[in-house]
């Protein structure tokens, strides 16, 4: 028996015409980056674990094949007749040296693992899914750059310098990166097995997203509460929820036809029936407002509900996006100044910190993809294949925004009267 672990990655379509080293036969940017970065896994293993570790192809023709066994091309999927069968593999898996409490780990798309795990299970052997949690190439991407890199050690629980904590947005296969991250219910809604997060994360309710598309919560508040209790039972790492809130941007209420006073009662509501649903995690209480007295008013209500928003561990405050930075500056000063010195903008980046990074105690932001994009293009750290996909980049893009915010001078204002 094979005492170490096998990670087994697929063929490609595109191939060499002639005879070649498996490794070397196919030429899709897929299966170089996924073999790239099972190969780099492996050696951290045996690196790091002191054990054996190799990196087996499945081919839809030949079945388990070693890196250097030579194969001439061939044209056939594994959902194609004439494809290697489960009884096949079976005796392939058993010649190399699978067998019962083997560690393999499938880096595979749905019918190459399929047939995987038809041929392993008759040697008792348990096929882990790597890419269990990924809905499509470019998951598969990021989770191949996260096994591919040495281990990360997190970030503290706060700052490690002045300014607020920055949380990255990002997709479900963030939360494997070791940086505090923000990710959207919309994304993990279509999870049917979101992975372990490494670090703290936020959940983002996508508010916004459901009534611009629905013009309301099509979501039952006892469903979100019951993927919230999920999320902290599963994923794990979650600091806090945000409710189903309703934004009461300018758009927002156009899109629904009510008011900014219905917008903020609802969201009051949410806050409210989750924190009786006893999710585990805790809701964020979450501030909205057309205009910034708006936000006072909204502040006031939660009073009325009888929650103390100066005794919260956090005060979110949405709907700052899609206005004057000037104004949303406003907002923030005139909340601090109303006593609510945790406050948490919701997508509040560059210019909104120069002007009031001093008052806030965290922040969010995913502008760091779209700026990689715009400015940088391909990866130069050699983990994934754009810029846009690369957890250091998001780190580093934290690190200026807390750095930014930091230097901000703040003329906060006098006290509002209680």
């Amino acid at each position: 028996m094979f005492e170490g672990i096998t990670y087994v990655i697929p063929c490609g379509g595109a191939k060499l015409t002639r005879r070649a080293p498996a490794r070397d036969l196919y030429l899709g940017s897929l299966f170089r980056h996924t073999l790239d970065n099972a190969e780099r896994c492996a050696r951290l293993d045996t690196e790091t674990l002191d054990q054996p570790a190799r990196v087996l192809i499945l081919s839809a023709k030949y079945g388990l094949v070693e890196l250097d066994e030579v194969l001439e091309p061939y044209d056939l999927r594994m959902d194609a007749p004439g494809s290697i069968t489960a009884d096949a593999l079976a005796a392939q898996a058993g010649a190399l040296g699978i067998d019962w409490g083997a560690e393999v780990y499938a880096l595979l798309p749905r019918p190459y693992l399929a047939r995987l795990d038809e041929a392993l299970r008759s040697l008792d052997v348990w096929v882990q899914d790597v890419y269990e949690a990924c809905g499509g190439n470019g998951d598969q991407r990021h989770v191949n750059a996260v096994i591919g890199r040495p281990p990360v050690t997190a970030a503290p629980a706060e700052p490690d310098g002045p300014g607020p904590v920055v949380w990255l947005g990002g997709d479900v296969s963030a939360l494997w990166w070791g940086v505090r991250v923000l990710v959207s219910y919309v994304r993990l809604r279509a999870v049917k097995t979101p992975p372990v997060a490494v670090e703290e994360w936020l959940l983002d309710s996508g508010g916004y997203d459901q009534l611009m598309r629905h013009g309301g919560w099509t979501v039952p508040a006892v469903e979100y509460a019951a993927d919230i209790r999920r999320y902290g039972r599963e994923i794990g790492r979650l600091v806090w929820a945000a409710p189903q809130d309703w934004p009461a941007s300018r758009g927002a209420l156009a899109r629904t036809g009510l008011t900014e006073v219905e917008h903020q009662e609802r969201t009051v509501a949410s806050v409210e029936e989750l924190r009786a649903a006893d999710t585990g995690v805790h809701i964020a209480a979450l501030l909205t407002g057309t205009t910034p007295d708006g936000y006072l008013r909204h502040a006031d209500m939660y009073a009325r509900a009888g929650i103390d928003l100066r005794a919260e561990p956090v005060e979110a405050v949405g709907a700052l996006l899609r206005r004057p930075v000037t104004e949303a500056a406003e907002i923030v000063r005139l909340l601090h100044a109303a006593g609510l010195t945790r406050l948490h903008t919701l997508g509040g980046k560059g210019p909104l910190l120069d002007l009031v990074g001093g008052l806030i105690a965290s922040t969010d932001s995913a502008d760091w993809s779209g700026n990689a994009r715009r400015h940088v293009g391909r990866c130069p750290h050699g983990l994934v294949a754009w810029e846009a996909n690369c957890p250091v980049a998001a780190r580093e893009w934290g690190v200026r925004q807390r750095e930014r915010a930091a230097r901000s001078v703040v003329q906060p204002m006098l006290p509002l009267a209680c």
